[in-house]
């Protein structure tokens, strides 16, 4: 009993106490307001379709909207280096992930996480898209580096959707043959797809047979 009370924290959302640092309670956890997994293809849902454009992908997978709780952990982590979020954001992605493949969902052959360019990562200190994924993936995963960055950008956040995908083009090339795999390229935050596409495209031109864009979020369309 004294032991549970010197390592028990507070869940994040209710503030009940649980055995666990910087998570959520089981409770919490099962109402977040992830993406319902039935529909496995978020690409088929209208609403996402009018807000991002992913031409080059078969599929789109994502914990939630980029809004209320997930918006304010995620961004907090990522641009005020809370480094205390990333264990929250771990298990929301591994929960939804694990619901995900429960109803079938698609299960990639190798996976590509978006290169940060290279003064952003020295700037941050590191990338928040493989600190908060790769413990979420299943153990035995192939994860590749091999997509990289070939051009300089500006933050895509700062554009509108037509400087966007300028600002991307060509910007990423795979150095490796991928010839039939199923592939899926990771990023957190997903707004009208260009860099998701630009990456995706690369893929396809090195071999990939499926490529599938998966998220931690996406940008509501009112938020553009």
């Amino acid at each position: 009993m004294l032991l549970n009370c010197l390592f028990s924290s507070r869940c994040a959302c209710c503030q009940a106490l649980i055995n666990h640092n910087h998570s959520l309670c089981n409770n919490c956890l099962v109402d977040f307001p992830f993406f319902s997994p039935s529909q496995n293809n978020l690409l088929l849902r209208p609403d996402v379709k009018r807000a991002i454009s992913l031409k080059y992908c078969n599929g789109l997978f994502a914990c939630g909207w980029y809004q209320g709780w997930l918006q304010d952990w995620l961004s907090k982590y990522k641009f005020h280096k809370r480094t205390y979020l990333k264990q929250l954001l771990i298990q929301l992605i591994r929960y939804q992930m694990q619901r995900f493949w429960q109803n079938g969902g698609f299960i990639p052959d190798i996976y590509f996480f978006i290169p940060l360019s290279q003064t952003r990562y020295v700037a941050r200190g590191y990338n928040q898209v493989t600190q908060t994924w790769l413990p979420a993936l299943p153990t035995g995963s192939q994860v590749s580096q091999d997509l990289v960055r070939n051009k300089i950008t500006k933050p895509q956040s700062q554009l509108s959707k037509t400087e966007r995908r300028r600002n991307v083009k060509n910007a990423f090339c795979l150095s490796t043959n991928i010839q039939g795999k199923k592939v899926a390229i990771i990023d957190d935050v997903v707004t009208t797809g260009s860099t998701m596409d630009v990456a995706a495209h690369a893929c396809l031109q090195a071999g990939a047979a499926q490529v599938w864009a998966f998220a931690t979020s996406l940008t509501p369309l009112n938020s553009k």
